[in-house]
């Protein structure tokens, strides 16, 4: 396919806008409205002439990328001519919607490193305001002009919502949403215990809309998730829905984690496989109703929500449904939440008995099964529900007992998984994987038809004014059904397995019904063996792609800073803003760490001041790590900020655009607002110190100890083992270091993979390490990956490097001479290292102006009680507290109420930690 000059591309586009203001249909949003309908007015193809439609054009990206990534989750957008779609490992194509020739690309800078990563998928992108947005594997916001490609900006999303690292568990493999110049995103990682969120972000410039995220749960270590670090989960990992007449946002979480434990997690896990309905302009929870509590079968409520107006009982109301991978169906009303149809149904088998150490038992559907991330669709002619879900089985048992695998887990082995028994012995005769397609007659909550497929339903049906769904199959084949009926009304085999959505839109009055092609790992034999486009239209070619077998049944197994806007720089002399006067932002007393609670919003509004000289300033505007804040300061010079105050957390507070400020009513001249500019505070937020004491002790020593505690005098998580430590060094086959290169390592079971911070001048690299597998192997069969620029060095297919069980290690790698050529597996040698990655809250002492380092140290205890000794010379200071959530390498064991290695102190505390939570003045 020939590449258009950027000339004929802007020419396309703005032909097709005429086009589109007269009439054609666009497919503008992932679900084409933000309500998530998958509805199209297009009404040309009908049942009386669907068996006309034929294909009009390929777009086979391993032809235009020789070697791509294969498999296919991307929904494409089409507007004004032009399909938006990608490829598994993030790459974003445009073109020609009807067809096919490419008008550009795009490529993340580092997509080398996706090579090696262990999950590999991306689900499509969203347009707003002339920019198509992505969400890259490794929690980037990529930003892109909608006409050229080009990158405009990237922002890591941790710079917003703290944590959120793929090397923690993180992941980006969906699409988000853009409203109203909004961008909604949330992440994956469920099954690595992460903390779910939403978080919303200005489009224009990608600074956010909230001032915190929306958790789905509370902090680590606190409520139901006591027992290790990995407890946790409840992502919401699918596109998020709007409802425009409201302004308001739903979502569907996951399930909790670890999926399979849930005496590990006690409780019915508040918020997690749940749907939830928030206030789009500030992030606040309205309600939230879950679908399935003390779940352990890793049962998701992932399916996009959709949210419409229908008649039930004669009166037209506003309602929000979702789907769950238990192959139930819930709709509620959708401004209060209350229930109007629940357990609806939608697949044939649902049976999950409990699990149980060393008994398999046979459970329907799978944790991949049911109604997965496929979405439904919502036609108002009928007023029907279409769902596309896979009836899937499979045989589970617990590996061990949970307070075995308790154990394990504070010994570090991070998986939680559960065994595959015999997947026939255990299972009904003869069973076999398959899908269906279904519809609920939302007025009276029952199921009017249903038909099905040989093989699981991914990626969700589409339905048209015109009286036709579409939706593609695990074998396959794209079928047209009738939307009253669920007649098959036509069906073209594609070539390869199918795992996404239909779009359907007009150009110049012809209907395209375009999907991609390539299927997923987890379905159909794993069906990656193709990364296409494929378009229909009427009269095209009839021409099939040759049918394949299905071989056996499916089982299942350096960021870049934020752009600040800054008001207009005034040159103004050193001497005038002396003059001027001295300008502070004063911010409250630290607030105090709260229980997390499920019904509140988990948020209280921090108000400080900002003065000039003495007087208040009104009319400025502030902004934090997270972005700017909603209102300007009022005539007292105060403003308000809402913060989270379960966790620990300081936020730095700074003046950045004056043009409205005023001082006494008057405007401020241009030295006041110099002064002004750029002047800044914090808001602490840390957890209280009780029964805090200072004394001299042995050798004119000063100890100092207290007890951390929250909420109702409970205690933070202590200290404990986090993960091990990967480090080396890379160098080039004539011994040269290997500069800003990623090292990769992936567990066979794919599972857990970690990347490395990019090297240095040395060449050396430091990294986690994830050293336990689904298996429990030792040694741990890993694969591993490095990446240089766009080139990627990789192990042959099937090698494998062992890594000794639950240890730190060293590991040199020497590339080979030739660039990208596979890792020679003999110069591969990993060393185990005494040591490991722990976590813990170190508390420390500040006084006259810099971190006094202590003699001595405890960690918090079981019950948050702590100790420091100074030493002598710091005799006669008031010091004031903070509290630093610490990530840190040590060969010593750290334990709750044992010693601290000292070399974990800081120099200073981090930015982000909670600082002057206590003061005490020592003795003299």
């Amino acid at each position: 396919m020939a590449f258009a000059a950027a000339g004929v591309l802007f020419a396309a586009v703005g032909a097709s806008a005429r086009h589109a203001a007269a009439g054609d249909a666009n497919w503008v949003h992932w679900g084409n409205t933000v309500d998530e309908n998958r509805y199209s007015p297009a009404s040309q193809i009908t049942p009386s002439n669907v068996g006309q439609l034929g294909r009009t054009f390929i777009v086979d990206l391993n032809k235009l990328i020789p070697g791509i990534k294969k498999g296919q989750q991307s929904y494409p957008l089409e507007i004004n001519g032009t399909l938006y779609f990608t490829s598994a490992n993030d790459q974003v194509f445009a073109v020609n919607a009807t067809t096919g020739d490419l008008f550009w690309k795009w490529a993340p800078p580092n997509l080398a490193v996706f090579a090696n990563f262990g999950i590999v998928a991306n689900r499509g992108v969203a347009y707003c305001d002339g920019r198509i947005f992505e969400l890259t594997l490794d929690m980037q916001i990529a930003a892109l002009d909608a006409s050229s490609g080009k990158l405009l900006q990237e922002v890591p999303i941790a710079n917003a919502v703290p944590g959120a690292y793929a090397n923690y568990g993180y992941s980006e493999t969906s699409a988000p949403i853009c409203y109203n110049g909004t961008l909604i995103i949330g992440a994956a990682g469920s099954d690595y215990g992460v903390r779910g969120f939403v978080m919303a972000y200005h489009a224009n410039d990608l600074t956010p809309a909230w001032s915190t995220p929306m958790w789905t749960i509370p902090p680590a270590g606190t409520e139901w998730r006591k027992a290790a670090r990995i407890v946790g989960g409840c992502t919401n990992w699918t596109p998020s829905t709007v409802d425009p007449t409201t302004n308001t946002l739903y979502i569907g979480t996951a399930a909790a984690s670890p999926a399979y434990y849930p005496s590990l997690r006690p409780g019915p896990d508040p918020r997690c496989t749940s749907l939830l309905s928030i206030n789009l302009a500030n992030g606040k929870l309205n309600w939230w109703q879950q679908q399935l509590s003390s779940n352990q079968w890793a049962y998701d409520s992932s399916q996009p929500p959709l949210v419409y107006t229908t008649k039930i009982g004669g009166k037209t109301r506003r309602i929000v449904s979702i789907a769950t991978m238990e192959g139930m169906w819930f709709a509620y009303d959708a401004k209060t939440g209350q229930p109007i149809w629940q357990r609806v149904k939608v697949i044939d088998n649902v049976e999950h008995p409990d699990l149980q150490p060393g008994k398999t038992v046979a459970v329907y559907p799978s944790s991949l099964g049911g109604l997965n991330y496929s979405p439904a669709s919502f036609d108002p002619q009928t007023g029907y529900v279409y769902n596309a879900a896979a009836e899937t089985a499979v045989a589970m048992q617990q590996q061990t007992p949970a307070q075995e695998k308790q154990q394990q887990l504070l010994l570090g082995n991070t998986f939680l998984g559960l065994a595959n028994g015999d997947f026939g012995a255990y299972l009904q005769s003869g069973w076999r994987d398959y899908g269906s397609v279904s519809a609920i007659d939302v007025s009276t909550g029952k199921r009017v038809w249903k038909f099905t497929d040989p093989e699981p339903e991914r990626g969700g049906p589409t339905t048209t004014a015109g009286g036709v769904g579409f939706v593609g199959d695990g074998d396959g084949n794209l079928r047209a059904f009738d939307v009253k009926t669920g007649d098959v009304l036509w069906k073209f085999q594609t070539g390869a397995q199918i795992a996404a959505g239909p779009t359907v839109y007009t150009v110049n009055g012809t209907e395209y019904v375009a999907i991609t092609v390539g299927g997923t790992t987890t379905s159909s034999s794993g069906g990656t063996k193709a990364s296409q486009l494929q378009v229909f239209t009427l009269g095209a070619d009839q021409t099939n792609s040759p049918s394949f077998t299905i071989a056996m049944k499916e089982r299942h197994a350096a960021p870049t800073a934020t752009r600040v806007i800054a008001a207009p720089q005034v040159h103004v002399s050193r001497a005038a803003i002396r003059k001027a006067g001295q300008a502070v932002v004063v911010p409250p007393k630290p607030i105090m760490v709260q229980a997390w609670t499920p019904n509140t919003n988990d948020t209280v509004a921090a108000q400080g001041h900002v003065f000039l000289a003495g007087k208040p300033v009104a009319g400025v505007r502030l902004r934090t790590g997270a972005g700017w804040m909603t209102q300007p300061t009022d005539s007292s010079g105060a403003f308000t900020y809402p913060v989270d105050n379960t966790m620990p957390l300081r936020y730095v507070i700074s003046v950045a655009d004056t043009s409205g400020a005023k001082i006494g009513g008057r405007p401020a001249t241009a030295a006041q607002k110099a002064a002004l500019q750029g002047a800044a505070g914090a808001v602490s937020v840390g957890y209280q110190i009780a029964n805090l004491t200072a004394h001299k002790g042995a050798g004119g020593n000063l100890v100092v100890s207290g007890r951390l505690t929250f909420g109702k005098n409970q205690a933070p998580m202590p200290v404990g083992l986090y993960s091990y430590l990967l480090k080396g060094t890379l160098t080039y086959a004539d011994g040269t270091p290997v500069k800003n290169a990623v090292v990769t390592t992936r567990t066979n079971d794919h599972k857990f993979w970690t990347y490395s911070r990019p090297t240095g001048a040395t060449g050396q690299y430091t990294s986690f390490l994830v050293a336990a597998d689904q298996e429990g192997d030792d040694p741990v069969p890993m694969t591993v990956g490095v990446a240089v620029g766009t080139d990627s060095y990789q192990e042959p297919l099937g090698d494998f490097v062992n890594f000794a069980a639950l240890k730190s290690a060293e590991l040199d790698i020497q590339l080979p001479a030739a660039a990208g050529a596979p890792l020679v597996k003999t110069t591969l040698n990993p060393q185990a290292l005494p040591g490991a990655i722990y976590e813990g809250i170190v508390v420390g002492a500040v006084g006259r102006g810099h971190v006094i380092k202590p003699v001595s140290a405890t960690w918090p205890d079981s019950n948050g009680n702590f100790q420091i000794v100074l030493p002598a010379s710091a005799a006669g200071t008031t010091v004031n507290l903070y509290e630093e959530q610490r990530q840190f390498f040590s060969t010593q064991n750290a334990t709750p109420g044992g010693s601290v290695d000292l070399s974990v102190y800081p120099k200073a505390p981090a930015t982000d930690a909670p600082q002057a939570v206590a003061t005490v003045k020592l003795p003299g």
